[in-house]
């Protein structure tokens, strides 16, 4: 993408008493559509910063706000004919700043939420991060559990406190030991001194354990009577600690069906299974697709300092049509890779590379238990027209692939919700 003007990190609006927009800088240009900055007409101020109800235009009081996934603070200043917005992007002041707490109520409007399975999943997020008990997150690679599970700790009552977090997977069980629970001095050769684990140094706050199928069961006996009583002991310590710290745990593979293989503790897993949460994949919050290409091309211009690009009408369409078989983590990849060879203002369909899908690939046959032969045989339907739509976008093109009738496939199409 060939670099245009410098975004200044701080965007301006000034409106009148009436709010009637006086003046906007090329920071609050790049932000909001030109459609929503008109010289001379209302600024319909409440919308466009995403304010609930509750704001004061007259106190004078700052805001954090969450305009294209991204987190702002918003400062107001009022002077007699005028009243002036600035908005500063969080991560622009973190790098300058040593700490800025997230507005705890805000903790969510990060994810894009215009699915139903997202909405019903951040409803149970915020009902769930108000408990005590253990949270277990899954779903496939690249959903975003480590993002839910700091959403929900941020939106607990804990928000304030420490949150840490432990990715499991294959790392040695003195590591994991060592890390969770701490050791005393000398409890290994040139450990000169005591160190407190992550349930230690998160007293009063949250821990993440990513990748918790991969835990041992050594592992898994240590975090079970940690979790019914709150007490350990460091490594080559005596003395037991306590410490006040919600486990979340996050995996990506079905832990009941580990513990019927002896894979997995069963009692833990009953333990932790109390509150679970289970992020769509993102073939199945397609309606979420078109706000996250958004957001991902805004993070892109503003982490680069440019504007971002228009895009194509063609360009939704041709991407809800893909399985992404990684997610959302995928579909930020796919983006970026295209926005950073861009070379023109506007994104289109032949900019975007989406990889071939493999047989090793296709999602439905990890999703086969409990259906029937007819059941199955539909779903392999449904992902093949799917599939091929992408290169033969038109029910004839994709009839004459196929070697079957028209009609058929425009009644497969329609009955299977391909290509709407």
């Amino acid at each position: 993408m060939k670099s245009g003007k410098i975004i200044m990190q701080v965007a301006i609006i000034e409106i009148d008493n009436n709010s009637q927009l006086l003046a906007y800088n090329n920071a609050a240009k790049a932000l909001f559509p030109t459609n929503l900055l008109q010289l001379n007409q209302k600024f319909d101020f409440q919308n466009v910063l995403n304010l609930d109800a509750t704001f004061n235009l007259t106190a004078d009081v700052d805001s954090i706000i969450v305009i294209n996934s991204q987190y702002f603070l918003l400062q107001k200043v009022s002077e007699s004919f005028k009243i002036i917005f600035i908005l500063q992007p969080v991560e622009y002041l973190k790098r300058r700043l040593s700490k800025i707490n997230i507005v705890d109520s805000h903790a969510f409007d990060i994810f894009a939420t215009q699915s139903q399975p997202m909405q019903k999943l951040i409803a149970q997020a915020k009902a769930f991060s108000l408990q005590r008990e253990p949270l277990l997150i899954t779903g496939e690679t690249g959903t975003g559990k480590d993002l839910l599970a700091t959403a929900c700790h941020q939106y607990s009552p804990r928000g304030e406190q420490t949150f840490l977090g432990l990715n499991c997977a294959a790392m040695p069980d003195d590591v994991v030991e060592s890390e969770l629970y701490g050791h005393a001095a000398g409890a290994y050769p040139g450990a000169l001194e005591s160190k407190k684990g992550f349930f230690e140094q998160a007293n009063g706050g949250s821990v993440l354990l990513d990748g918790i199928d991969e835990m041992s069961f050594q592992m898994q006996t240590k975090l079970l009577r940690f979790i019914n009583d709150g007490y350990f002991r460091r490594v080559g310590d005596d003395n037991e600690v306590y410490v006040d710290v919600r486990i979340i745990c996050a995996t990506k593979v079905d832990l009941a069906e580990l513990v019927e293989q002896g894979k997995f503790r069963k009692d833990l897993y009953y333990r932790l299974n109390v509150l679970s949460l289970n992020l769509p994949s993102l073939q199945e919050r397609q309606d979420d697709i078109a706000l996250l290409t958004n957001i991902f091309i805004n993070e892109f211009a503003n982490k680069q300092g440019i504007n971002a690009p228009t895009v194509s009408q063609d360009v939704i369409a041709y991407l809800t049509q893909y399985s992404w078989p990684g997610n959302v983590r995928q579909l930020k990849n796919v983006l970026y890779s295209a926005l950073a060879q861009l070379t023109s203002s506007q994104l289109t369909v032949k900019d975007i590379v989406l990889p071939a899908i493999t047989s090793t690939q296709i999602s439905w046959i990890n999703n086969i238990e409990n259906k029937t032969l007819d059941e199955m045989t539909k779903q392999f339907e449904k992902e093949v027209l799917k599939s091929l739509y992408i290169d033969y976008p038109s029910s004839r093109k994709l009839a004459k692939r196929l070697g079957v009738s028209h009609t058929a496939i425009a009644n497969k199409l329609r009955d299977y919700g391909v290509g709407r």
